[in-house]
């Protein structure tokens, strides 16, 4: 019962992407049972977790947010915006720089 329970109510992994210098990571999850009940208008419910790889550090965690024609990433790491962008709806601030003395990413690196 406990193990039905916890299937019902735990996001499950889904797909991960890393940031253009492999620094960050963003981890999908596919929302649970109970998120796509509450959640129920939306046609791709996802959790999403920002990490640095190393060390391995959670940097936040989204609120159920909709990628159905709404997944693109934008990863701003660049003063003074330091920000990771997925769609309109998840937006993860005060991400430090991937390094400090890197030469600028071009756009096409950054965003979609």
């Amino acid at each position: 019962m406990s193990c039905a329970l916890w299937h019902a109510l735990s996001p499950r992994y889904d797909r991960s992407h890393f940031s253009p210098r492999h620094v960050y990571r963003l981890d999908y999850y596919e929302a649970s049972w109970l998120q796509r009940l509450a959640h129920w208008d939306m046609h791709y419910p996802h959790v999403i977790r920002p990490y640095r790889i190393q060390p391995e550090t959670l940097l936040g965690e989204s609120e159920v947010v909709d990628l159905w024609l709404n997944g693109e990433i934008y990863w701003w790491l660049n003063p003074p915006v330091n920000a990771v962008q997925v769609g309109r709806d998840a937006v993860f601030e005060n991400i430090p720089p991937e390094c400090t003395d890197c030469p600028r990413l071009p756009d096409s690196a950054v965003m979609p």
